[in-house]
Parts: C-alpha cells; structure tokens; sequence
C-alpha cells in the first residue's frame, strides 16, 4: 500500500511540473520580462562580469561558512534525532532515506513552516524602512532560504555537509530563484544532472550559474519591493508603517513558500525515482 501510494505521489509531481512547464506568462510577467532584458542589456559587460562572480562565489562560500557553524551541526543532530522517533535505527542524515515518504514529508513541513515565520518576521522588520534593514533584506532572504533548501535536502536524507550534495541544494536553490517559466525549464537540467552520473560524482563540481539575464529579474523584482516600502514609510498607524510592514512580510513569506515548495518537490521526486527505479525525467 505504501509503495502504490508513493508511486502516486510521483506521477502527481511529475504531472505538476509538466502542467508548469506548459502553462503561459500572463501579460505583466511578460511585460516586466521585456523590462528588465531592455534594462539589462544597457549594463557594460564589465560590471555584469564582475557581478556574476561576485554572486556566485558569495554564494558558495557562504554555504560552506553555513555548514562549519554550530547552529547547522545541532539542526542536522535535530533531524535525526526527531527521525529517530519515527524509526529507531537512523543514525545519520542518509539513513532517513529508509523512511515512507509521508515521514520524510513531515519532517520537511515542519521545517518549511518554521522558515516562513522567520522570512515573514524578516521582510516585517524591512518593511520598517530601516536603512540597514533595507540593505539586508536581500542577503537576509536569501540566506534563509539557503539554509532553509539545505535543511529540507536532509530531510530526505541527503546530507549537503558532503561536497556533491552541497553543490546539488546550491542548484536546486538557483534553479528555484527563477521566474517560473526559466525555474521549471531548470527542472529538466537538475534530473538529467542526476541521471549522467553515479550519486557519488553528482554535482561534484561547482559550475557558475548566475550567469543568465533572468537572475537579474528576480533581483530586480526584489529593488521594487523595497522601493515601494520605502514609498510607504510615512504611512504611520501608532508610529509605525504598517502598510510596509504587512507588504515586507507577505512578499517575503511569498517568495520563500514558492522556493521551499520547488526544492520539496524536487527531493520527494529525486527519491522516489530512485525507489520505484524510474528515471527521473519528465
């Protein structure tokens, strides 16, 4: 029952991602898509060269400073020890591969849910229009979510303290900051990464990927959010600007729900291929 149910659950994700990879843009998508390529090709190529470099080692080095830090080796301790519960034998991270996939689900919601009060807590604080706290929101959002996808990898028993897994959440998060036509195309490139490798050579080696046009989007995206909670900052109700308050928080909220969302699918789906020995393509 178990099995037939997983297998459901793999058709159910693979039927998702092909109805996101064929649905169409709606007007404002496409009209800001064409925005911000106009905007993007007035940039010289010497500042996009050194930006893309800048963003991709920060990135990778900021991982690896997550993974030496306390607090990342008592959330890895965490998880086993809750898995523990729902089965005695675990003992490291890749032991909870074991586990029914409703287990492992459980264990990512509560993650998931915990990480959307911090990126809600997070944007409510940057829509104060604290100078430093506009300036952070963008790192701090994207720190969150990064720890947040390395989190959920290993509650599916994916331990990205190992060089190949960490390289896969670092994928599996560039793929899901997107735009949503680009993110499910991504999709397709991280299931063929899995299948031209054995797991002990997957994503061994760290590739520069925020190279395309469509990461400047989602950050431009991000400047006009903080743009319109710097508008709202002398919309006061009790001396403070509650109006930026609830947009920080709700589109912070938003923007770490459709991330945590892609990066459950893609773990739920990069496990059950392997267990019902399918290849994981869609």
């Amino acid at each position: 029952m178990e099995n037939i149910k997983e297998y459901n659950l793999w058709l159910e994700i693979n039927d998702w991602i092909e109805k996101k990879q064929h649905s169409s843009s709606n007007k404002f998508e496409q009209t800001f898509h064409k925005t911000s390529s106009f905007f993007f090709r007035k940039i010289p190529q010497v500042y996009t060269n050194a930006f893309n470099d800048f963003f991709s080692t920060a990135f990778f080095h900021t991982q690896s400073l997550l993974q030496t830090s306390k607090q990342f080796q008592e959330k890895k301790l965490d998880i086993i020890k809750r898995a523990k519960i729902l089965r005695k034998d675990v003992s490291i991270i890749n032991d909870l591969k074991r586990l029914p996939i409703r287990q492992l689900d459980f264990l990512a919601d509560q993650e998931i849910s915990k990480a959307l009060i911090i990126s809600s807590v997070q944007g409510g604080i940057s829509g104060t229009s604290s100078k430093l706290a506009l300036v952070c929101d963008l790192p701090s959002l994207l720190f969150i979510n990064l720890k947040s996808v390395q989190e959920i990898a290993m509650c599916y028993g994916y331990d990205v303290s190992i060089p190949m897994e960490m390289e896969c959440s670092l994928k599996v998060l560039q793929a899901a900051l997107l735009p949503n036509k680009e993110k499910y195309e991504a999709w397709n490139t991280l299931m063929s990464d899995i299948l031209k490798h054995d797991d002990d050579d997957v994503f061994a080696k760290w590739e520069h990927e925020f190279k395309s046009e469509v990461y400047y989007q989602t950050i431009l995206l991000q400047m006009s959010k903080l743009f319109l909670i710097y508008s709202l900052k002398n919309r006061l109700l009790g001396g403070i600007p509650l109006l930026g308050v609830t947009v920080g928080a709700k589109w912070n909220e938003n923007v770490t729900k459709n991330i945590l969302e892609f990066a459950k699918y893609f773990y739920q789906f990069r496990l059950l291929s392997k267990r019902i020995k399918q290849e994981p393509t869609v």
